[in-house]
């Protein structure tokens, strides 16, 4: 059997007397899409943080293809290939798109850089201007180049964060609701972006309030409420769940919906 590309064993974690997250499992493997789902509070963002690095777990361990990566540093993590998006958009608004997707290229190569001027300095290399230019073609937003970042449209700003992690080639990929603020044209071209993440052999970890979405891009779904798991297995199985049902729908009404 294979070794996953990412697996949590127990993973546990406090902030003071408030236990967020308790003994979570999860396994994903290469070319998977998997989502991670639950109603607002469950801990989805702190599981990303802890997988990132952002946030030191109190128990359990975290593999990357088989390795223990959890006493990590973010940034020996994001080096070895785990990259996320954020809930609220972290772009450098004042630079231009490129700049802020080149950013995400040279972070990889240049461990020694300072600062966003020293990590920008080498844009002037094909080395560095064709993989941008190949992200920002696979977002789509190859016209919006020399564009500030300050003067997007939310949704656009999306696309820049998902440029900015594609050019680095992650194997792993968290995308912390990348839905919110899209038209229905840029919700179906994000789906498009993350079945090809998945066809290249990256592990794609999906959190997403948009049932839907998770129903038709997910392998697999994990489910957690109040910091637990509840649920793993298909979106189909997930929707038939009666713990998921109560937990995360709240209602038979809304399980419905979610299957149309």
């Amino acid at each position: 059997m294979s070794i996953p590309m990412l697996q949590l064993r127990g993973v546990s974690k406090r902030f003071g007397g408030i236990q967020a997250l308790q003994n979570i499992d999860l396994v994903g493997q290469a070319g998977e899409v998997h989502g991670l789902i639950g109603p607002n509070g469950a801990g989805k963002s702190t599981l990303i943080g802890c997988i990132t690095g952002v946030n030191r777990i109190d128990g359990g361990e975290i593999r990357l293809r088989g390795d223990r990566i959890e006493q990590l540093p973010v940034h020996r993590r994001a080096r070895l290939g785990v990259a996320r998006t954020f809930q609220k958009i972290r772009l450098a608004q004042q630079l231009t798109v490129f700049e802020n997707v080149a950013a995400g290229l040279c972070a990889k190569r240049f461990a020694t850089a300072s600062g966003w001027r020293g990590v920008l300095a080498p844009l002037s290399s094909r080395a560095i201007a064709e993989p941008v230019e190949d992200a920002l073609v696979a977002t789509g937003i190859a016209d919006l180049a020399d564009e500030k970042v300050a003067s997007l449209p939310y949704g656009k700003r999306h696309f820049v964060e998902l440029a900015r992690n594609l050019v680095a080639e992650p194997d792993v990929i968290l995308l912390d609701e990348p839905a919110t603020g899209l038209t229905d044209d840029e919700r179906e071209h994000l789906s498009m972006l993350v079945r090809q993440m998945a066809e290249r052999g990256t592990l794609v970890i999906l959190v997403e309030h948009d049932l839907n979405l998770v129903g038709r891009l997910c392998d697999t779904v994990t489910v957690i409420e109040y910091g637990r798991r509840i649920f793993n297995g298909t979106p189909a199985e997930a929707q038939d769940d009666e713990a998921v049902v109560r937990a995360y729908l709240g209602s038979a009404k809304l399980a419905k919906e979610a299957q149309a």
